[in-house]
């Protein structure tokens, strides 16, 4: 990243900290992380067909190495199968334990 996006990227988040109005400064930040969100899915994209371009005559393992990265890194990201990306139909909430119906005892660790 350069000074210039991160001096950027730092005014915007103070610009927004400092609204004092509740319901303005949630929507302000709102409004950006989806700017945000979407920038970061256009970059993947470069990312991506990087990745992908640089693999033709080279191994997974090179292709890390060439981001200091894992061989798997690279092919995931080649793949589309980023842990970080979200995927169409991936459940919005996590499916319940299973715990007590295995005889289990019960997850103790969420209220």
């Amino acid at each position: 990243m350069t000074d210039a996006f991160t001096e950027s990227l730092e005014a915007k988040v103070a610009e927004i900290a400092a609204i004092e109005d509740l319901v303005e400064q949630g929507r302000a930040a709102l409004e950006a992380r989806q700017k945000l969100a979407a920038s970061d899915q256009n970059l993947y994209a470069i990312q991506r067909a990087a990745v992908q371009r640089l693999y033709e005559g080279r191994t997974w393992t090179e292709v890390g190495d060439l981001f200091g990265r894992s061989h798997a890194w690279a092919e995931a990201i080649a793949k589309g199968r980023s842990g970080k990306r979200g995927r169409a139909g991936h459940a919005a909430e996590s499916t319940p334990s299973a715990r007590p119906a295995e005889g289990q005892s019960p997850d103790t660790t969420t209220p």
